[in-house]
């Protein structure tokens, strides 16, 4: 519990250097942060941190202990790394939703047991303002380069070999 306090420390400070850089983008900025909590400790299989961060759209409705557990067999079984995570600004669907709803992007660099070359994935999150503070509605793994050049402008598409470093190991080596 005290290291999710201090990411979440971590992330608040990150957040407020990102808006002394970003001035020009929308003033609600903290939309990122759970995105940013999420991919964190799903990396980590860190699934009640990540579940705090859901809205119930997001879990099916099951509580804490269920969705973790299913996520820890998913994770175990498939032997799922996330290496690393990149989120970007949050982009608004409108002006006037910009208190209540923002499209969180992210590029994620994962591998599983089978995905071994390693890929990169193009997400785009939907968070929602609620009492409780932002969570994450619905995430979207795009595929069509049209809608990742829109919310990724700039980015280039890898090829799907060759994505993991040299040295990562495979998924099943005695290193994983």
């Amino acid at each position: 519990m005290k290291s999710f306090f201090l990411n979440t420390a971590s992330i608040l400070v990150m957040l407020g250097v990102a808006f002394a850089a970003n001035a020009e983008s929308c003033k609600y900025s903290d939309a990122m942060a759970p995105v940013v909590v999420y991919t964190e400790a799903m990396k980590a299989y860190r699934f009640d941190d990540a579940y705090r961060v859901l809205t119930t759209a997001m879990t099916d409705g099951l509580d804490v202990d269920e969705w973790s557990a299913g996520q820890r067999r998913m994770f175990e079984l498939g032997q799922v790394v996330i290496r690393k995570s990149d989120v970007r600004w949050p982009q608004h669907i409108d002006p006037s939703s910009c208190a209540k709803r923002a499209l969180v992007p992210n590029v994620l660099h994962a591998k599983d047991r089978f995905n071994n070359q390693g890929s990169v994935e193009f997400e785009v999150y939907t968070v929602v303002r609620n009492p409780d503070g932002w969570r994450i509605e619905s995430q979207e793994t795009l595929i069509d380069e049209a809608t990742i050049h829109r919310y990724f402008p700039g980015d280039e598409i890898p090829e799907f070999k060759g994505q993991l470093l040299p040295g990562d190991p495979l998924p099943g080596d005695e290193t994983f």
